[in-house]
């Protein structure tokens, strides 16, 4: 009886999962229409409104949710059978069980990527933010494609990772952002730290070669956290080809002037004679 009472309690409990996958995926569904004809639907519930998604990542992600579910409880269900039918077999109950969580792990390890691969891009882009530089250059190794190089590129500039940067580079990356819409390149070394900007500029990254660019020196004065930093970083874009006087639209505030404004007097010398 108690044998019988526990494999019922089982599957209620597998129901259970089921009905919530099921019901988490009908909602991604509707999602789905909520999402391409923006109707801005809810859930009512005593009184209480939830909204459904309206973002395809949130419908990707609630779908995802509730098939992941239902796999599990099918699997559990299945790896349940499998045990009880091995009673008074230790060892084959042993095997299962390991069988089972080696499966698990291996199925998390995938989940694992394609999360990484849709918040980064790409494995290299993820490893090229703060990883270990031996993933990065085993993910180069594979021939990644522009796209992929322009997407670790970005990342490496987000992390200031000189030394990803350096491996994308040797590689065949640049900064060009070639496989990005116009309206969205900018320039990756922009706003990054000397070591970062050194780099690039050693592996023979120009103005022309970098989009949008042009305001580097500016940034580096106005957004610099001392005048030793800035004046290094001045100095070495300065050297390498960037203007010293380009300013943007909405400040009129040259380089020199925020600089003189900061009081800092070693930026003030490395920016010369620029206006």
């Amino acid at each position: 009886m108690a044998e019988s009472k526990s494999s019922s309690d089982v599957g209620i409990v597998g129901l259970l999962g089921i009905l919530i996958g099921g019901a988490c995926v009908l909602v991604a569904l509707v999602g789905v229409l909520n999402t391409a004809f923006d109707l801005n639907l809810a859930l009512s519930v005593s009184g209480t409104s939830t909204p459904l998604p309206k973002h395809w990542d949130e419908v990707i992600g609630l779908a995802a949710a509730g098939v992941l579910i239902v796999a599990l409880t099918v699997f559990g269900g299945f790896v349940r059978r499998k045990f009880t039918e091995a009673k008074g077999k230790p060892l084959v109950r042993a095997g299962i069980l390991l069988g089972a969580l080696a499966l698990l792990v291996m199925v998390g390890r995938g989940l694992q990527i394609v999360a990484l691969t849709a918040t980064y891009g790409s494995m290299l882009a993820y490893y090229s933010t703060d990883g270990d530089l031996d993933d990065v250059k085993a993910e180069l190794a594979r021939k990644p494609d522009r796209s992929a190089l322009d997407e670790a590129v970005g990342r490496a500039a987000q992390y200031n990772n000189a030394a990803a940067l350096a491996l994308l580079l040797e590689a065949g990356a640049d900064m060009r952002e070639s496989t990005r819409p116009e309206a969205h390149r900018r320039c990756p070394l922009v706003g990054r730290s000397y070591e970062f900007t050194k780099t690039a500029i050693d592996h023979g990254i120009k103005p022309d070669a970098c989009p949008r660019g042009e305001l580097a020196v500016w940034e580096a004065v106005q957004f610099g956290k001392s005048d030793d930093e800035a004046a290094k970083n001045v100095t070495l874009l300065m050297g390498a080809g960037w203007s010293g006087t380009a300013k943007p639209d909405h400040d009129k505030r040259s380089p020199k002037k925020i600089a003189a404004e900061k009081k800092w007097s070693k930026t003030l010398q490395a920016l010369g004679g620029a206006e």
